[in-house]
């Protein structure tokens, strides 16, 4: 986003937005049996960090009350540019006006990651993820040198890899331009950047070079921008198959190594600057995966929990609808998907995109 714009985009939101807009209470809702409040604090970290957030920087940051199930936010404390602070800012004002927010002064944690980090729209907002291909392009020099893969694990077409040097500040960005093998015809972008933070973001773009919020499912499996994280994690991925030569391409060795000598560098920047000690161990990024599965595809309990309603009469008020195990995590007991739940929710709730990882059937902007 070029700087005038997203000036002009910060003093129009610090002026629509109060002081405590910025603040917000979160309640968490038991989802399974090994669940607890400290596993979703973590969750809740993770998310912040993906969005951009320095409280991996300070452990300090987050203020909660484990005897209430509360976590209390100032989202002007967590390390979080003003642009994004007040993008925030609007969509707790929204949160806030809801009926659960009223009645229990708090709005359900995993509704709170699954609108801000799960929501395409409100993802590339808060991280600033440009809106075209051209300004991506406009904020980086890429090297002539590019990488051509005809054997990905993720893809169903082949792609040309661009990338940059590691810039000032630590940032760097790469472009995934999804090709027809016969063609060369491009089809599709992906972008991956270095954030100040140490964390990645991602962006898909259409063939015009217009972002859009899930990838083409007949090109290529990468989905969301959080599927994109759940495989990234927080790494520049290597090449996990062998890959052909392609003349002006680098060979696969040599591409292969550049690609492991950018995660080395990214990584020993992760391992200095990070002190909180649930994004020092990285695998604990599952957390955040387990806060928005269990809130998008969740038990009995948690429902119970969240429309504070006897098991038994929850049951009786679901007995129509299926449910299922989720296979990557089968510990989550009998589930239920989140919009046929919310269509039955005793209050009324904020519309939630039908997945996280895949693409929607519906388009949910609260930022516009």
């Amino acid at each position: 986003m070029k700087p005038y714009l997203s000036i002009l985009i910060v003093l129009f939101l610090c002026f629509s937005c109060s002081k405590k807009d910025y603040e917000i209470n979160l309640k968490w809702n038991k989802a399974y049996p090994e669940d607890t409040f400290e596993r979703n604090i973590t969750g809740l970290k993770w998310a912040f960090s993906y969005l951009g957030s320095t409280i991996a920087n300070d452990s300090t940051l987050i203020k909660f009350n484990p005897k209430d199930s509360i976590v209390s936010l100032d989202v002007r404390t967590l390390g979080f540019s003003e642009d994004a602070s007040s993008k925030l800012a609007k969509l707790q004002y929204l949160f806030k006006k809801t009926e659960y927010y009223k009645q229990h002064n708090a709005f359900d944690l995993g509704r709170y990651v699954t609108l801000t980090f799960g929501t395409s729209s409100h993802y590339y907002a808060i991280t600033d993820v440009s809106e075209t291909l051209k300004d991506f392009n406009e904020d980086y020099q890429f090297l002539e040198t590019k990488g051509y893969i005809d054997n990905s694990s993720i893809s169903n077409v082949h792609r040309i890899i661009s990338f940059t040097d590691i810039l000032e500040n630590n940032r760097q960005a790469f472009i995934s331009a999804e090709i027809d093998s016969i063609t060369k015809d491009t089809l599709e972008y992906e972008t991956t950047e270095r954030m100040p933070n140490g964390q990645l973001k991602f962006g898909i773009y259409d063939i015009k070079g217009n972002i859009k919020y899930a990838a083409n499912s007949n090109l290529t499996r990468a989905g969301t921008h959080a599927k994109c994280i759940w495989c990234h994690e927080v790494v520049v991925q290597p090449l996990f198959k062998t890959q052909k030569n392609y003349n002006n391409y680098l060979d696969y060795f040599k591409l292969d190594d550049t690609l492991v000598y950018f995660n080395q560098k990214l990584q020993k920047y992760q391992n200095t600057l990070w002190k909180d000690k649930s994004l020092k161990n990285k695998k604990l990024h599952t957390e955040l995966e387990l806060v928005y599965i269990s809130f998008m595809e969740p038990s009995g309990e948690r429902i119970s929990r969240e429309w504070n309603m006897p098991l038994k009469e929850v049951e009786n008020k679901l007995s129509g609808l299926e449910t299922h195990i989720y296979e990557e995590f089968p510990f989550l007991g009998n589930l239920y998907h989140r919009k046929d739940i919310d269509s039955l929710s005793p209050f009324k709730v904020i519309e939630v995109p039908e997945s996280i990882r895949e693409k929607s059937s519906n388009t949910i902007n609260l930022l516009k």
